[in-house]
């Protein structure tokens, strides 16, 4: 990987892929809260699903990349300690190591989740005010 400003262009990538998943989802919540966004029960569940699975799997990804932290058999020489601490700052490094960014992108699929279960609760007062407006105009 080549760097970027003493970053990994493959991270800076990943973050701004990042930002851009971010930038979606604040989206979608605009358009939640305007009311210009619902969705019918089913698709809501099944996209929420699938985003839930997609979060389920960034977590095992996690868990390998914090374990890239303890690299074991580089040796106990100076540059084996030196190889094992930069593939543990890789690793996690703050906001930017690998385990940090998936860590956010998991965070960042739940809530695409938890908004599309928001746009179903939108369709269903909608339907729900509608029939209550049928009902009440049909017995005037």
């Amino acid at each position: 990987m080549t760097t970027v400003g003493g970053q990994d262009s493959g991270f800076s990538e990943a973050s701004a892929a990042l930002g851009a998943i971010r930038e979606e989802n604040t989206w979608i919540r605009q358009q939640i809260d305007a009311g210009g966004l619902s969705m019918k029960p089913d698709a809501a569940d099944q996209a929420a699903k699938v985003y839930e699975e997609k979060a389920r799997k960034v977590d095992a990804l996690i868990d390998a990349a914090e374990r890239l932290q303890q690299v074991p058999g580089l040796g106990d020489y100076p540059s084996g300690r030196q190889l094992a601490e930069k593939f543990g700052q890789k690793a996690k490094n703050g906001s930017t190591g690998a385990a940090d960014l998936l860590g956010q992108f998991a965070d960042e699929l739940r809530r695409k989740a938890g908004l599309f279960q928001e746009a179903k609760k939108k369709y269903q007062a909608t339907d729900e005010q509608i029939s209550g407006d049928l009902g009440r105009g049909i017995q005037q």
